[in-house]
């Protein structure tokens, strides 16, 4: 099984993540890549941020 990760299409590797072509006959996991699941989270906490100030205005 290969780990994807489902924004930049990187696969991890032994040594890291890495952009390259999947194998074909391989299945497939879906993930974030360490640099992805930063920017998700930052995403994430931002929108909840946002909307406590929505609601207490």
């Amino acid at each position: 099984m290969q780990i994807i990760c489902c924004v930049c299409h990187k696969t991890k590797r032994y040594n890291g993540w890495a952009k390259q072509a999947v194998r074909s006959g391989v299945q497939l996991s879906h993930g974030y890549c360490p640099h992805c699941y930063k920017q998700m989270i930052e995403r994430v906490e931002n929108f909840f941020v946002m909307s406590d100030c929505r609601k207490s205005a």
